[in-house]
This record gives C-alpha cells, sequence and structure tokens, in this order.
C-alpha cells in the first residue's frame, strides 16, 4: 500500500494534509470525550455528534412516545431527558422512512450504538467505492478516509449510507437495472440529495431503475405511513422541512459553514440574499443543462459527475454528505489527461481536500466552495480527463 501511495506522491500529500486537517475535528472531540462521563464533546453535544438524533429516534419509536419526534419543543425535552441535559438543541429532520430502522439501536449504549452505526453504513460505503478503487488500482479501505468520510465519521451522521447506494445504483444501473432503481428508492430517507436522480435517469433513457426507483419509494412511504400513520408525514412534510429550510439563511449558526453549496457560502461571504438565491438558481440551471449536454456514456462515471452537480443545485447539504463527490475527487486527481496542467492539477488538489476546508473558508467568508465542485464537474465531464472505475 505504501509503495503504491508512494507512486502517487500528489494524492499521498493530499492525505497527510487531509490527515492534519481532520485532526482539529476528531482530535478535540476524542480528547473531550474520553474526559467527560456523558462523552460530550462541547456543551450540549455527544461524541458522533448528529447521531444523537438517530439513537433518540431509536427510543422513540421503541419505547414512545413516537408523537413527539417532529415536534421540536417536545422532542427536545424528551432528548434532554435521555441523554441527561448532555444534548441541546437538536431537531429530527428525516423522514418517517426512517422509523424502521432506528430502534435497532436503541437497545445499545450509545457509544456502542454509534460504533455499531458507523461500522455497518461504513462497510456498505466500502463494498460499494470498490469497483471505482480498483479500477485505480487502490484498495477499496481508502474509501473509510477520504476527507467526506472523514467529516462524517466526526458528524456520525447518513454519509456513508447515502454514498454506498448512490455509488452501489451506479455500478449496477446497466446491469441490474431493477436492483439499481430499489437502490435509488432507498434515498428517500434524504430525498433531496436525489434531487437530480430523475434527470439523471431520463437523460441516459434507464427507465427501468426510474421505474422500480418509483416504485421502492412509494412503497416505502405507503408502507411507513399504515405502520406509523399518516400525520408523521404530514408533520414532516408540513413543519420539519420548513424548519430545515429556514435554517440556510441563518448565517450566525455554526453548521451554515459546513454547507458547500451556493447560496450558504455566498450569505456567509456576505452577499445580500437576493443575489446569493439568484445564484444559486443560476448554478442549479447551469449543472443541470451541463449534465444534460455532456453526461458521460458509462454509468458510473455518470453517477460520480451526478453526484457534483447534485451539490451545485442543492442550497441544503453539508460536508459529511460529500463522500461521492470525495471519490470522485480523488479519481480526478489520481488521473491523467488536461488536469495535469498546473492549473488543473492544483485546483483537483484543493478539490480532493475541499470537505475538509469547507468550514474555514465559509468562515473566512470566501465562497470557494461551490467553485471547486464546479471545477470538479467540469473535469469528471470531459471524456479524456473521466475516471474509469471498475
Amino acid at each position: 500500500m505504501v509503495s503504491l501511495l508512494r507512486e502517487r506522491p500528489l494524492v499521498l500529500l493530499g492525505w497527510a494534509i487531509a490527515f492534519a486537517l481532520a485532526l482539529r475535528y476528531l482530535g478535540p472531540d476524542l480528547a473531550h470525550a474520553l474526559a467527560s462521563p456523558s462523552w460530550q464533546v462541547g456543551e450540549g453535544t455527544l461524541l458522533g455528534r448528529d447521531f444523537a438524533n438517530v439513537y433518540t429516534a431509536g427510543h422513540l419509536v421503541a419505547g414512545g412516545p413516537l408523537h413527539d419526534i417532529y415536534d421540536i419543543p417536545a422532542y427536545r425535552a424528551h432528548q434532554q431527558s435521555l441523554f441527561h441535559g448532555a444534548v441541546l438543541g437538536h431537531n429530527y429532520s428525516y423522514s418517517p422512512v426512517s422509523f424502521f430502522y432506528v430502534w435497532l439501536f436503541a437497545p445499545l449504549p450509545y457509544v456502542a450504538a454509534l460504533a455499531l452505526w458507523l461500522a455497518l453504513t461504513g462497510a456498505a460505503f466500502i463494498a460499494a467505492a470498490r469497483p471505482y478503487l480498483r479500477g485505480a488500482g487502490l484498495p477499496a479501505w481508502l474509501a473509510l478516509v477520504l476527507p467526506a468520510s472523514l467529516m462524517n465519521i466526526w458528524a456520525g451522521h447518513y454519509g456513508f449510507l447515502f454514498g454506498a447506494l448512490w455509488l452501489a445504483a451506479w455500478h449496477l444501473l446497466e446491469r441490474r437495472p431493477r436492483t439499481a432503481g430499489v437502490l435509488i428508492g432507498l434515498m428517500i430517507v434524504k430525498p433531496h440529495l436525489a434531487l437530480l436522480m430523475p434527470l439523471l435517469l431520463a437523460r441516459r433513457g434507464a427507465w427501468v431503475p426510474f421505474l422500480f426507483a418509483a416504485l421502492t419509494a412509494s412503497a416505502l412511504v405507503l408502507a411507513s405511513g399504515l405502520v406509523f400513520g399518516w400525520s408523521y408525514w404530514a408533520a414532516w412534510l408540513g413543519t420539519t422541512l420548513f424548519a430545515q429550510a429556514a435554517m440556510v439563511g441563518d448565517t450566525g449558526q455554526f453548521f451554515l459553514r459546513m454547507m458547500p453549496t451556493v447560496a450558504p457560502s455566498l450569505l456567509l461571504a456576505g452577499l445580500p440574499a437576493w443575489a446569493a438565491w439568484t445564484l444559486q438558481g443560476a448554478a442549479a440551471l447551469a449543472a443541470a443543462a451541463a449534465l444534460w449536454r455532456f453526461m458521460p456514456k458509462e454509468g458510473p462515471r455518470a453517477g460520480l459527475a451526478g453526484a457534483c452537480a447534485t451539490f451545485l443545485a442543492l442550497p441544503y447539504a453539508f460536508v459529511y454528505d460529500l463522500t461521492v463527490v470525495s471519490l470522485a475527487a480523488l479519481l480526478v486527481l489520481d488521473r491523467g489527461g488536461p488536469e495535469t496542467r498546473p492549473l488543473w492539477r492544483a485546483l483537483a488538489f484543493v478539490a480532493f481536500l475541499l470537505p475538509l476546508l469547507t468550514v474555514p473558508l465559509n468562515g473566512a467568508g470566501v465562497p470557494l466552495a461551490p467553485a471547486l465542485i464546479a471545477v470538479q464537474l467540469f473535469l469528471l465531464l470531459r471524456p479524456e480527463a473521466t475516471p474509469r472505475p471498475g
């Protein structure tokens, strides 16, 4: 492995910098958690950060009162009771489909449940990334230490699970279209991240995956409504989504710095809301048009490009959601072609580090994150620059 990376000095340098940057997030959290009897890493925050929501939801599904889950004040009161005041200020933003699995983590102690969550979703991401990394001559376990993967471990979030669904679906799209469609349908747990999926499938004429994705998503909605009640869908659609959307304009909150997308980056840079949202709309249209016009012929390559375009079209997303984009960045950086020119090589290098650079860039009011994603999309859409996953 060491000799393999020594043949790729720029990739090795990128990972060295990535680990150094990741320590500023993971290091303090581990130090504070080990020194705390309740695994706290800061006021109102536990090790694994947002995994507290999966764990809390699991307790509400398993033992109730489930009706509190989308009632923000009631949910926070229950969470404070569950964690004895160690977790504050959270709310549950995932669709009722998640009720089918979050209860699995409730019987375990919190840290054991966090470890199981990261182990299961991390294993799925490794398996899904294996064909892509094998095509580049890299071992599959490197998927766990991609820059976005490190941020996902820090945040205890869905990056591994959603990334696994995306990568596996596009790897199987042509060979096993029904299975690919089912995997795409499962993305309804975080449906906004699949915003461009209908466009991508329609552009490729992938109507069998399109149909099976629609059937899977519809079946999950129907099943969750019948099992848990339709009031949860009404609450999620009518209250939760509006609450989450309102967060995008709250420039005083730290979480906004974690968004690599167009509107949040521009708002943090000081642009007025009308200008930021106008440019967000323009970026979405440009990304969709570029995909439609220049989409690669091979399914896996189209999937990598589609993931990059999603983060230009979508205003609400975080650095830990960038697992597929981070894999694409590694493959672009590792490959020859026009990006071997010094300028493109430098931009590809910075794009590889993007999940770890977004917070300081946004904090400094430098809206570079979406520009780097756009550069990466450009390199992916050039046929001679496109990585060749296995």
